[in-house]
């Protein structure tokens, strides 16, 4: 198992957060390591009714979620990588 770096944008956080996540984490587990440190704190959950989901930071944000169940590992996350951790 390995920790990679992540830059995280959380939907209606103003922070973005540099979030380690395990090579074997589903993106579901991503989802949820990305929103603990802000959420209840910071910001709110952006729809507690849906699941978060994880998709590669776009300029247009443009880019499909990623599949929930896919692992860190198997996404081609690099070092920094920046994500977007919203509700569709």
């Amino acid at each position: 198992m390995t920790s990679i770096p992540v830059l995280s944008r959380l939907q209606f956080d103003a922070h973005t957060r540099v979030i380690d996540v395990d090579s074997e984490f589903t993106m579901d587990e991503v989802a949820a390591a990305c929103a603990a440190p802000g959420v209840g704190r910071q910001t709110r959950h952006p729809d507690p009714s849906k699941p978060l989901r994880v998709r590669l930071t776009t300029d247009d944000d443009s880019a499909k979620p990623l599949p929930r169940n896919q692992k860190v590992k198997d996404s081609g996350f690099k070092k920094y990588e920046c994500i977007d951790v919203y509700v569709e």
